[in-house]
């Protein structure tokens, strides 16, 4: 589990750094503090942006009119020294409230059931296609743009705007978009792939460095790390993912893969029996809108099982006949 978050800290170094003179040990703690977790520098980019937004202009504004209301009757420079002073708390605490609350306020959260995809035009004019079985939460800032893939597969058409980055998370896996159409596919909560169909994206993980990807590129980030195999390369003439169009082309990629790309078309759960057979490399072109085919064609090919057991369907390795005396 990681560390918990303390968002008062965040606000403390807004704060502390938006005055006009800074001294060099709070510049020398401050680039500590930054070094000591990698998610301090987007919460920092995130208060700090608040800090200077209109939305806490507003509160501020709000707070200000309740105060002169209820102390329209107090006078003297002792009354605005006490103000002033307290102008810098009120600061911090609208900034916070406004911080925390944010995600409530600027998330949108798209579910989609099985075999149920949706396309979606998000408010910047990006467009995005869900496969079954996906969740994205879309983040729209002012100054960014930021969604998070929790489930499934999502392909993205981005709305080019250099003053609102467009970053997609899953798991540890980070995409900065470059002016592009994308697709990532959260096969499973270590193991991420993404590929690029137009422009250029810039890919984090947080046991690797960073990398950028062209068009016609394609890496898979696994338990944090990046590989990127000039082997596998998109089809230059392809616009859009196979998935779109009901299809998969899988060439040695464990059967665990596949099955979770066939249960976002069903909605009974499918599990195996033994799970060594979720290792097993398949490779094919393989129609995951009609399930039912794909399953046969797993079990004639591979030489499995595949039963219904209760409400769930099960991959098993078949029973060896009994050999005749």
């Amino acid at each position: 589990m990681g560390q918990e978050r303390n968002p008062e800290e965040v606000a403390r170094w807004v704060n502390r750094l938006d005055q006009p003179t800074v001294d060099t040990a709070a510049s020398e703690a401050f680039d500590e503090w930054m070094r000591s977790d990698p998610r301090n520098r987007d919460e920092f980019a995130d208060m700090q942006a608040l800090w200077h937004s209109d939305a806490l202009v507003d509160a501020l504004r709000e707070v200000s009119r309740d105060e002169n209301e209820a102390e329209s009757a107090v006078q003297g420079d002792h009354f605005l020294n006490r103000r002033m002073a307290g102008w810098m708390v009120v600061g911090m605490c609208a900034l916070l409230a406004l911080f925390l609350a944010g995600p409530m306020f600027f998330t949108t959260t798209y579910r989609t059931g099985a075999g149920t995809g949706q396309s979606i035009v998000l408010a910047d004019g990006s467009h995005v296609d869900l496969s079954g079985n996906a969740e994205l939460a879309v983040r729209m800032l002012p100054w960014k743009r930021d969604v998070t893939l929790m489930q499934g597969e999502a392909f993205f058409d981005v709305q080019h705007d250099p003053d609102r980055p467009f970053y997609v998370r899953s798991d540890t896996t980070k995409v900065r978009v470059l002016g592009t159409a994308f697709n990532v596919d959260r096969q499973a909560a270590n193991r991420v792939i993404v590929d690029v169909y137009r422009g250029a994206v810039a890919l984090e993980a947080d046991k690797a460095s960073p990398r950028v990807l062209h068009r016609g590129e394609r890496s898979r980030v696994l338990n944090g790390g990046i590989s990127t195999s000039p082997a596998i390369q998109l089809a230059t003439a392809q616009a859009r993912p196979d998935w779109t169009a009901g299809w998969c082309e899988a060439t040695d990629v464990p059967l665990a893969v596949l099955v979770a790309k066939v249960q976002r078309h069903v909605s009974q759960p499918i599990s195996f029996a033994d799970q060594s057979l979720a290792t097993l490399p398949v490779s094919g072109r393989f129609r995951i809108a009609e399930p039912d085919r794909v399953l046969v064609a797993i079990r004639d090919a591979y030489g499995l099982d595949v039963r219904q057991n209760g409400s769930a369907i099960v991959i098993a390795a078949k029973a060896q006949s009994p050999i005749a005396n």
